[in-house]
């Protein structure tokens, strides 16, 4: 006998591509495209879940909740969120709602949690009990990172472990692309913040003159453009976890600002005399050799002390090829759902290319690739012929080391300035920015900023 599920969504093809992947796997699915059409369905049926959006066109999630409630209607209630909204979500849980769903949805944790929903719901059944205790209601933990097997992973999770409970001040360091958001939000799900928000931060596209209203909030008439009241991420974040990514981007002038907030846990908002109290964690993620920021005096020496607490190090892709499979076949389920294909495997051939490239962009690159190799694939498998051109070389970096380690070692320590340093590490790249960005131990997406900045020809 299926299972009966309810997905309330307002957009048209993401609930026809739910309705689709929820059929496939055994489930009678009956879908709502607004507050209304699912009450009036509710009022005739029962189901042993309801998957809901947070936004609806004529309402949101929590006021489905509360109808509900009402009603005393026993449907386990998963509300579908976007990133902005993770807050929200968590407080329709503190309502009685089962549990919280990110979008884009992952297909492995979409059926964790609709099975557990409704084991959920079987056992309220049984027992008569209309709804979940809000008290006893925490959000079941979502595993977004693929767990690889690989010695030095297995060492980075360990250390996950071992800070997580704590309230230490994390920093979370490696390449671009390699995960260390999804580390971050693991340290927060697994520690006794988790049912509090978790707000990030990308610092570099935090300025100078804003930064201040953006981390601590601002008075309405503070400053010409400040309409109104404005919380800050700070106060969005009280109680939880703040992750600041690429914080050796943020403005030098404003180091100082947030030194004194984490140390005196408390933020003044733009144009307030007094001071707020806020409770706070924070983890922060670099790419950049921030002794280097401090060297060169872009990076202030006690905030980095404050910071870094316990570090945390994500080997880059390159360095674990062995877990290469787990994550793409990982991905290709993601794209299954997300793109309504059906792609069963990878043939051991398009594994082979996928392990001997060297992967700069990591798990994001690995992810485009699979995506587009999904898009592609009309047989159920993805084969080398659906695979984007990959060259067989291990990695750019050790093509750059092995030609000229030397030049690598000095341009390091070379005491000319930040400019000068892209000019000759470009020059000695033949103007490939990829490898120029290796040699400089930056993202290229750092280099294309810092281009930019000194007007240097992109």
């Amino acid at each position: 006998m299926n299972r009966n599920i309810l997905i309330v969504e307002d957009d048209r093809p993401f609930g026809a591509m739910l309705l689709k992947w929820f059929e496939r796997n055994g489930f009678a699915v009956t879908l709502a495209t607004g507050m209304e059409a699912a009450r009036e369905v509710l009022t005739k049926h029962s189901f042993e879940v309801v998957l809901s959006d947070l936004r609806l066109p004529d309402g949101d999630g929590i006021m489905l909740l509360s109808w509900l409630n009402e009603k005393g209607k026993r449907e386990p209630v998963i509300i579908m969120t976007s990133y902005g909204d993770v807050q929200t979500a968590v407080s329709a849980i503190k309502m009685g709602a089962f549990d919280y769903l990110e979008k884009p949805v992952n297909p492995s944790i979409l059926s964790q949690k609709i099975e557990a929903a409704c084991r959920a719901g079987k056992e309220r059944m049984k027992s008569g009990v209309p709804r979940l205790s809000t008290e006893a209601v925490v959000p079941a933990e979502q595993e977004t990172i693929v767990f690889g097997g690989s010695g030095q992973v297995k060492e980075m999770y360990d250390h996950v472990d071992l800070v997580a409970p704590t309230q230490m001040a994390v920093m979370i360091t490696g390449e671009s692309g390699t995960g260390k958001e999804h580390v971050a939000r693991l340290i927060h799900r697994r520690s006794n913040r988790a049912a509090a928000p978790f707000v990030a931060v990308d610092c570099g596209g935090l300025s100078s003159e804003l930064a201040p209203s953006e981390l601590f909030g601002h008075r309405k008439g503070s400053f010409t453009t400040a309409l109104e009241n404005k919380s800050g991420f700070f106060a969005e974040a009280d109680g939880g976890t703040l992750f600041l990514d690429e914080v050796g981007n943020l403005p030098y002038g404003v180091q100082m600002q947030l030194l004194r907030t984490l140390q005196e846990k408390k933020i003044r908002p733009v144009g307030s005399a007094t001071d707020k109290e806020v409770d706070v964690r924070i983890v922060t993620a670099t790419n950049e050799d921030l002794l280097t920021a401090i060297a060169e005096g872009r990076f202030r020496e006690d905030l980095y002390h404050r910071i870094n607490e316990f570090t945390i190090t994500v080997p880059p892709l390159r360095e674990r090829c062995d877990d290469i499979a787990l994550y793409a076949a990982h991905f290709m389920q993601e794209a299954n759902l997300e793109l309504e294909k059906n792609v069963e495997a990878i043939t051991p051939e398009a594994l082979t290319l996928l392990t001997r490239y060297g992967w700069p962009g990591n798990l994001r690159e690995l992810r485009n690739v699979i995506r587009r190799a999904v898009l592609f694939c009309r047989d159920g498998k993805i084969t080398p012929a659906t695979l984007p051109y990959l060259p067989e070389n291990r990695s750019l970096e050790r093509e750059i080391t092995v030609a000229g380690s030397q030049q690598q070692i000095s341009l390091a320590r070379d005491p000319g300035d930040e400019q000068e340093k892209i000019v000759r590490a470009l020059a000695m790249a033949g103007g490939n920015k990829t490898k120029a960005a290796l040699l400089l131990k930056v993202d290229r997406k750092t280099l294309y900023n810092k281009m930019h900045q000194y007007g240097i020809d992109l």
